[in-house]
């Protein structure tokens, strides 16, 4: 079976045979059922929104490259600074790829999000920016007050931009 999807590894190979429907309905048929928070919500409706952008062609693509049984060898990357980053809701990845994908790449950070679905950059978009900008940063910066502009209130205010 392939990591992703749940399904048979040869028939990832004839996603290039299946009608564009038939492909939506596999990645579709992993989005997250029942009832959702609304930014859950959101993300997938987006998501599915990008989906019906792309034609037969593109879908089968990126469906054969999900469910190649493959990945990135370590030592080839062993220079570069590792983020995997995961939920602890339900995902389309099973448990079993989750452990395996920390396996082998165990010096990686994990960034661990309480929720997010299949899609914690785009539900969770705020925790996940903070992680990276905490994650990169070298040196902790302190903010002053004059970075700040002052806050405008009371009738001053009707008819300004935001």
């Amino acid at each position: 079976r392939s990591p992703l999807y749940s399904l048979p590894v040869d028939l990832c190979s004839d996603f290039w045979l299946m009608p564009a429907f038939m492909l939506k309905k596999i990645v579709l048929g992993n989005f997250a059922k029942g009832p959702v928070d609304p930014k859950m919500a959101d993300a997938i409706d987006f998501m599915v929104d990008r989906l019906e952008s792309l034609n037969q062609g593109e879908l089968a693509s990126r469906l054969t490259l999900n469910c190649q049984n493959s990945y990135v060898e370590p030592h080839k990357i062993k220079d570069l600074a590792v983020t995997i980053m995961d939920v602890f809701d339900q995902s389309a990845l099973s448990h079993e790829a989750k452990e395996e994908m920390y396996k082998l790449y165990p010096n990686a950070r994990r960034a661990h999000l309480k929720t997010g679905g299949n899609f914690p950059y785009l539900c969770r978009s705020a925790e996940v920016n903070l992680y990276i900008q905490v994650s990169t940063s070298t040196k902790p910066r302190l903010v002053s007050e004059e970075h700040f502009l002052p806050v405008l209130s009371g009738p001053a205010t009707v008819g300004l931009c935001p």
